[in-house]
């Protein structure tokens, strides 16, 4: 199981938080904040192994009209574009500012910086360090985070899913956990979830997960 962690949702979260939530953190960043709910449906039809889902495909409701619609496989042999774009009324972008398209002159401002996002993270880390300005992404991190989770629990359940129900102590998706957990592996040894056997959307609410 540990072995084989990507395939597990107990272990990776599924792949649209181990890998996805990129780029739904830059949706939420895009927009200011994070959706007030979701609705989506994924499946699972390649895998031979672990317990998650081949694919999403989430409707995320930011409110005031703003919606990001989100998808994320992992298929051998499809085709494979990780990236975002975003369309107004004013025009369209792709997420990393390139093939920029508008009917109107768009003051864009020139940022300084690295073209590549991993090289830049590490020169604004190392800046923070040197000027002695901490960089607290934290709050960033959790909702991005719990983003994607809403995702999941919507695609695992295909019931609509919203923020409020994940920060409600009343609701039946409030605190959910993951398991096994951690702790459950430093207490010696774990039985793993049956192989190929995952979430049906509509029968099972259970959702299996955090």
């Amino acid at each position: 199981m540990i072995r084989n962690w990507v395939s597990f949702t107990e272990m990776s979260g599924d792949h649209i938080i181990e890998q996805h939530v990129h780029n739904i953190d830059v949706a939420n960043w895009f927009i200011g904040h994070p959706p007030i709910r979701a609705l989506g449906f994924g499946g699972r039809a390649r895998r031979k192994t672990g317990n998650q889902f081949d694919f999403h495909s989430v409707q995320f409701d930011y409110a005031d009209d703003l919606h990001i619609h989100t998808m994320c496989r992992q298929i051998n042999g499809t085709y494979g574009r990780v990236s975002e774009h975003f369309i107004g009324s004013e025009g369209s972008t792709f997420g990393d500012g390139s093939d920029m398209d508008s009917s109107k002159s768009i003051d864009v401002p020139d940022f300084p910086g690295h073209r590549d996002p991993y090289v830049q993270e590490h020169i604004d880390l190392l800046n923070s360090i040197l000027d002695e300005k901490p960089i607290n992404e934290a709050r960033n991190v959790a909702e991005s985070t719990l983003t994607a989770i809403m995702g999941r629990i919507a695609t695992y359940t295909g019931q609509m899913v919203r923020w409020s129900d994940l920060m409600n102590e009343g609701s039946q998706w409030y605190n959910l956990t993951l398991k096994p957990t951690a702790a459950d592996f430093e207490k010696g040894d774990v039985v793993a979830p049956t192989d190929d056997i995952a979430p049906v959307p509509g029968r099972d609410r259970r959702e299996r997960q955090g």
